[in-house]
């Protein structure tokens, strides 16, 4: 009789699991474990993203509070955001509109004022017709507004407009005095007519 026959002999078939377990056993083991690593993984994931966001936007320890940095800096005036192509536009109307300048309001203190006053924060918007804004020296965008009057035009220069064309910002976002817009839209008047 051979090795094959005495061991069916004996009358009982060995357990495939010697030790007794149940046969499921093994499979219900790597369920459990891919279950909580399915789910283990994903948390700590999450959670070392959050504290990577966390750590790149907190500031500098050197850093002062936004209040302790002036509001002037967070507040500053609309209109002396430039861009440069349109400050580039700007720079050539303004060269090309001051050649045409009536040579008697080159001398006067009221006319300097105005001028820079143009110079330094009008010209962001009508040196190149941004936001609707007429530019100085074309005629044909001021010639509706010039008929309008100069006291119609000083209201919306101190106190802002809006408008079919556009949008023009109390003082044009600056803080110069009522006189001083004043002198400015009559300086962009003359270079218009």
């Amino acid at each position: 009789m051979s090795a094959h026959d005495s061991h069916h002999s004996k009358g009982h078939a060995a357990p495939s699991n010697a030790s007794g377990a149940l046969p499921f056993a093994p499979t219900l083991r790597k369920l459990i474990v891919i279950l909580v690593l399915g789910f283990a993984v994903p948390v700590i994931i999450l959670v070392l993203i959050a504290h990577f966001i966390a750590v790149e936007t907190e500031p500098p320890a050197a850093s002062q509070p936004v209040a302790a940095q002036g509001s002037d800096r967070n507040l500053a005036p609309v209109a002396q955001a430039s861009v440069a192509a349109s400050t580039t536009a700007a720079a050539s109307t303004t060269a090309a509109a001051s050649s045409a300048a009536p040579a008697a309001a080159a001398g006067t203190t009221v006319a300097d004022a105005g001028k820079k006053l143009y110079g330094s924060t009008c010209i962001a918007c009508h040196g190149a017709g941004v936001a609707g804004a007429p530019k100085v020296g074309d005629k044909s965008d001021w010639a509706p507004i010039i008929a309008q009057g100069l006291p119609t035009l000083y209201d919306r220069a101190i106190h802002g407009y809006t408008g079919k064309r556009g949008v023009m910002p109390p003082k044009g976002g600056s803080t110069a005095s009522d006189d001083d817009v004043k002198a400015a839209v009559r300086y962009m008047v003359a270079q218009s007519k």
